[in-house]
């Protein structure tokens, strides 16, 4: 039982590092746009990996599991098209915030609600004593989304004072609310993952190996989020007739690799973590989503302090964004010494 859970918190954690990693190679793409690449990552993270995994390793999936109950497929197609536009207000997001600061108020948006929708709708039951310790950890961590929101409102506000650039005092506090309203929508995945219970267990009745029985939910859940996914960045192409950026210049081929490779990051990190939550038991959409996203958060930290994001910041929102480490890091301790058996 320990072993498990502790194998469970692993494997979650992985994918946490994963989640908070596969922006980074966006960072060195040059010449194309923010929807160039959301294009690319999108079709390799929500269609040709989870469907050729699929086809390759577990086919009776498709053959068999998603189409021998329609309806709760069809609800996870809708929980992935509300997850699909919060994914595209996150791309939004990542141009005016960058790595560390979009994810951790998107992610931390994601685990609170993530965490606690399974539980209003009834997919998860919680007894009061673990409920009392999750609601900690995740008050935790919401201080620590608050700290961070804060460092940044005020890094931005002190380098424009140092570029003598006069903005809406807005703009910041604009970008935050998008990040917030990203996190919510891209929340609901959680909602469909806790509730495809039955397509998950049926496809592992049906012979699927337990590593990627929950692509019986990722895929129709991933395929509504492609809608808007791929279908915003491709109507800006065509909006600014950018189509042919996608295949000029020598380094085309290292640019759609990176692009592909964060798809790669991100369906691996969704992957784990339904394996992970699995493990975990019944409140494994709980305290594994809480937890995969605490890691992602950190991550995402750390190589925004590697990418320079806060180089020539003042004394102050350094020391706020430490101490929003500090209490992310408090966060994950609770979430996971809760969850481990006594």
């Amino acid at each position: 039982m320990i072993s498990d859970s502790i194998n469970g918190v692993f494997v979650i954690a992985a994918g946490g590092v994963a989640n908070g990693s596969f922006p980074v190679p966006s960072k060195r793409i040059l010449i194309w746009k923010w929807e160039h690449i959301w294009l690319i990552y999108s079709a390799f993270a929500m269609a040709i990996l989870p469907i050729g995994l699929a086809l390759a390793f577990a086919p009776q999936i498709i053959r068999q599991t998603l189409i021998s109950d329609p309806h709760l497929t069809a609800q996870m197609g809708g929980c992935g098209l509300l997850f699909g536009a919060g994914s595209v207000l996150f791309g939004v997001s990542l141009a005016r915030l960058g790595i560390a600061i979009t994810n951790a108020l998107v992610s931390g948006t994601v685990v609170f609600l993530g965490s606690f929708w399974p539980i209003w709708v009834g997919g998860v039951q919680m007894d009061r004593r673990h409920l009392q310790w999750l609601i900690f950890g995740l008050t935790l961590l919401i201080l620590s989304l608050i700290l961070c929101a804060g460092a940044s409102v005020i890094r931005d506000r002190s380098q424009q004072n140092e570029l003598n650039e006069v903005r809406p005092s807005t703009g910041a506090f604009a970008a935050v609310l998008l990040a917030v309203l990203a996190g919510c929508l891209s929340s609901v995945l959680n909602v469909g993952f806790a509730s495809g219970g039955r397509l998950i267990a049926n496809a592992r009745i049906d012979g699927s190996p337990p590593l990627l029985a929950s692509l019986a939910v990722w895929i129709p859940a991933l395929f509504g989020g492609l809608i808007f996914n791929m279908g915003y960045p491709a109507y800006l192409i065509s909006l600014r007739g950018s189509w042919p950026v996608l295949f000029e210049g020598h380094h085309c081929v290292g640019r759609w690799c990176r692009s592909a490779l964060m798809g790669s990051m991100w369906f691996g990190a969704i992957l784990l973590y339904g394996f992970g939550a699995s493990i975990l038991g019944s409140a494994g959409s709980v305290y594994g989503w809480a937890l995969g996203m605490s890691v992602s958060i950190l991550t995402a930290n750390v190589w925004g302090v590697a990418g320079g994001e806060w180089n020539g910041a003042s004394f102050q929102p350094k020391l706020l964004m430490l101490l929003s480490t500090v209490l992310l890091i408090a966060s994950f301790g609770v979430l996971c010494l809760t969850r481990l058996p006594r």
